[in-house]
């Protein structure tokens, strides 16, 4: 497994080894959250990132609205990508998400609400044959490596943030 540390928001670096040629992708926290912490303009947003490296086809949520507005009137028309307003609130939220829109990754971040993937069960999880999980805990982090290794993904790459401690990315593939 790669481990490589981190200190940018930069999707090029932060989301550096995610899988998405020619699949259809989840980007849940798409947001561009410019109102909280610095993004350079210059950089993509997440989506965007994804579609620049061959993703298939994109879909974002965001739990804000705005975010959205801004995908739908700035992103959208250019790129192959849905922006959809969405809070994941439980489990059932990421089974519907899953079950709807059928996709062969997901990249999280979702500020903590990623345990509701832990919830899932082991079927339901291994339906996704590439992952990029940001955690938000050391318990997180450990309880992820556990799951995926647990049903057999292999963790490609780790990425530890070090300007957002103990925040880290873990890239898995079945």
């Amino acid at each position: 497994m790669i481990v490589k540390e981190v200190n940018s928001e930069n999707p090029e670096l932060h989301w550096e080894f995610v899988n998405c040629e020619d699949k259809i992708c989840i980007d849940l926290g798409c947001g561009r959250w410019e109102h909280i912490e610095y993004r350079d303009p210059n950089w993509p947003t997440t989506p965007e990132w994804l579609i620049m490296n061959r993703a298939k086809e994109v879909y974002a949520f965001d739990m804000d609205e705005r975010e959205i507005v801004w995908y739908t009137e700035n992103i959208s028309p250019k790129y192959k990508i849905s922006p959809l307003y969405k809070e994941i609130q439980n489990v059932q939220d990421i089974r519907d998400i899953i079950s709807k829109y059928n996709p062969e990754m997901i990249k999280c971040d979702i500020e903590g609400a990623e345990k509701f993937f832990l919830e899932l069960t082991d079927s339901e999880f291994c339906t996704i044959s590439s992952y990029a999980i940001e955690t938000h805990s050391e318990e997180m982090h450990d309880a992820f490596i556990n799951r995926f290794t647990g049903l057999g993904y292999t963790i490609i790459a780790q990425i530890d943030l070090i300007h957002a401690k103990p925040m880290k990315v873990l890239f898995a593939e079945k």
